[in-house]
């Protein structure tokens, strides 16, 4: 008996929350947006409920949210120069976002540089549902581009479940060790077994 509790235990803290985020996803590393020649990579974090854990487009809870943009220079460019080129580009470049529900806007960030590479926004979401995240680069000319993602809030992705099953699990290992180490304890819920058992 001992062993399977051991065992299950064993099980829970081994097994990976979540599958990484990526394009669909729950939790992770976060994902990746194309803006043009560009790729931000995007994680949203959920700090007063779920701590540092990284989320792409599905996020569990309500709440404050920090949503958290980088760049990175389009993969598959083979000339060193291209990218350092990339990269030039998008420090000169003002970076704005929006997340938008049912057509109405809930959170604008105004354009601001990338010259950093990285900007977070906190955003906090009231009600569960489907968001768009709506990015737009402007380069110093004026020139705009500009692209969108969903983000699923309010969806349990699972971790609620896990968590309470992993506080089962301790309290009955608790209970069942202080059962094996305490006698009179032991004789209680022996007597009480026994009542159950004449219904």
């Amino acid at each position: 008996m001992t062993r399977s509790i051991l065992m299950l235990w064993m099980l829970l803290l081994g097994t990976p929350a979540f599958a990484d985020g990526g394009g669909g996803g729950g939790v992770g590393g976060g994902c990746r947006l194309p803006v043009g020649d560009f790729f931000l990579m995007f994680s949203a974090y959920q700090p007063q409920v779920t701590g540092n854990v990284k989320y792409c487009t599905t996020l569990p809870n309500l709440g404050h949210t920090n949503l958290v943009f980088d760049y990175e220079t389009l993969e598959g460019t083979t000339a060193q120069k291209s990218k350092l080129d990339l990269d030039r580009q998008i420090k000169q470049m003002m970076i704005e976002v929006e997340v938008v529900k049912d057509g109405q806007t809930i959170y604008e960030r105004p354009a601001e540089s990338m010259e950093k590479g990285t900007i977070e926004s906190v955003v906090d979401f009231q009600e569960a549902g489907e968001y768009e995240v709506h990015v737009t680069l402007a380069d110093p000319n004026g020139k705009s581009i500009e692209n969108h993602m969903a983000l699923q809030v309010g969806k349990d992705t699972g971790e609620t479940t896990r968590n309470a099953i992993i506080a089962a699990v301790i309290i009955f290992a608790v209970l069942y060790f202080v059962y094996l180490s305490s006698a009179g304890f032991r004789k209680q819920v022996d007597a009480l077994i026994a009542k159950f058992k004449k219904f």
